[in-house]
């Protein structure tokens, strides 16, 4: 099978079938010993969380201007509360990232900055398949978990008419769009039905006096715990979050992007931006 670029699992196949990747005997040997190295005992479960910022591509191409992917940067300081959160439920919680704007601020001696203090390109994939699940604002990262069919919990997702919905493990809450002259946020339906949901250069979102928001500290934290809760099976949905999930995927038709629809998102962010639905 061929999946044409932009790589969009339009046809949800990879739900249907197992990772067609694995490591051998000695990958899997050097990643205990790496995990070791980082004072992670074997067994131990953890996630990583990472946040896309300008640092990498301005480190990787300094002759480049990237400034039209600004609307995608996000603060790693919003995960911390998730990061803490999931160290009292038993993980180690890992930052991820191949260049990175700012070290970690460390407040749980459960979190690591594996991205400032150990970053190797091996252990990129090996965290990235291994790991409960993987928090992340989108970036070319997030193919790893997905060959190995790992849950992701996709946050400050941006442009909304661009999320990947054919994981049906995976957890999404987007961007909400300020108004500027108005005042106001935009609907999702606004957003959708104008083509601003598919604005991918800050000069759009610039001209039409529109500003990114990005998802709050306790927004990525209940995400977080809504994946814990539904890979531990404690998850209990109720019937105004079933009802939040189809107002807000009647909002989309199948394109070229999505054909099928089996992410979710989030309840919690439904349940207080529910206005953003009408």
């Amino acid at each position: 099978h061929v999946i044409p670029m932009p790589g969009r699992d339009t046809e949800g196949y990879m739900a249907k079938y197992p990772p067609h990747l694995s490591f051998t005997p000695e990958e899997e040997s050097l990643g205990l010993v790496e995990l070791r190295k980082m004072g992670i005992p074997p067994g131990s479960q953890f996630v990583c969380f990472f946040v896309r910022d300008s640092a990498y591509l301005s480190a990787t191409y300094p002759d480049g201007d990237w400034s039209h992917h600004n609307y995608r940067d996000c603060d790693i300081e919003n995960n911390l509360d998730a990061a803490d959160e999931m160290v009292r439920r038993g993980y180690i919680a890992l930052r991820m990232g191949a260049v990175v704007q700012k070290p970690l601020t460390i407040r749980s001696p459960g979190v690591i900055d594996y991205a400032s203090n150990h970053r190797t390109d091996f252990m990129d994939i090996y965290l990235s398949a291994a790991c409960r699940f993987f928090i992340t604002s989108g970036a070319g990262i997030d193919g790893v978990p997905r060959i190995f069919r790992r849950p992701i919990v996709f946050v400050n997702r941006i442009p909304m008419g661009d999320i990947s919905t054919s994981g049906p493990d995976d957890l999404i809450i987007p961007m909400k769009l300020w108004k500027r002259d108005e005042e106001r946020l935009l609907t999702f339906r606004e957003i959708l039905d104008s083509g601003v949901g598919k604005f991918s250069e800050q000069a759009k979102y610039d001209r039409f006096g529109l500003e990114p928001v990005q998802n709050t500290p306790a927004e990525i934290q209940a995400l977080a715990i809504e994946m814990d809760e539904r890979l531990n099976g404690t998850w209990r949905p109720s019937d105004e979050d079933e009802e939040l999930q189809q107002r807000f995927w009647s909002l989309y038709q199948p394109s070229d992007l999505n054909r099928v629809f089996l992410s979710r998102i989030g309840a919690e962010f439904l349940r207080q931006n529910r206005n953003l639905l009408d």
